[in-house]
């Protein structure tokens, strides 16, 4: 009998200590407090399906909107920091100066990976991270008048409100 209860609890111990260890950084929607609800409402009414979660100091919300993903980050005083609005592979859903800058770029025989453009208060860009066989992976940065920014090596970091470009 002891050895059963003895089991059961090393089993219930062992249960509880991987429900406490989740990486999970996800808010519940009852955790967002009202105000980044209302700033997100704001800048974008028509979000739906807005799921939460923290990444360094940010809020973060996170949505779908026709074929983009957007991700929308506001500072710890619920003020707009920056949104992500990610294309996926989807060149042709990018402004026509867009895909013509990069189909002229010493990158055009490279593979799209993925496509983003950032809006900030103060500047807005897009991010190409492209690949090539035998080749380091590259980020491509391009103004949205369609000038190469610059190109460096994807360093698979999270571009950040504060990140420098």
């Amino acid at each position: 009998m002891k050895k059963n209860l003895l089991l059961l609890f090393i089993a219930v111990c062992g249960f509880m200590a991987f429900q406490s260890c989740s990486d999970d950084d996800d808010d519940d929607r009852g955790q967002v407090p009202e105000e980044f609800v209302t700033a997100l409402k704001n800048k974008f009414p028509e979000a739906t399906g807005v799921k939460w979660e923290h990444k360094s100091d940010y809020r973060v919300a996170e949505f779908k909107k026709d074929l983009t993903e957007i991700d929308v980050w506001f500072n710890p005083k619920a003020e707009w920091a920056m949104t992500d609005t990610d294309y996926g592979k989807n060149l042709f859903l990018l402004p026509a100066e867009i895909g013509k800058a990069f189909a002229e770029s010493q990158f055009a025989d490279w593979t799209v990976d993925d496509i983003d453009l950032y809006e900030r208060p103060d500047k807005n860009f897009y991010v190409f991270e492209v690949e090539k066989k035998g080749m380091r992976d590259m980020e491509l940065y391009f103004n949205t008048d369609g000038t190469m920014i610059k190109a460096i090596e994807d360093a698979n970091m999270d571009i950040l409100p504060s990140t420098p470009v």
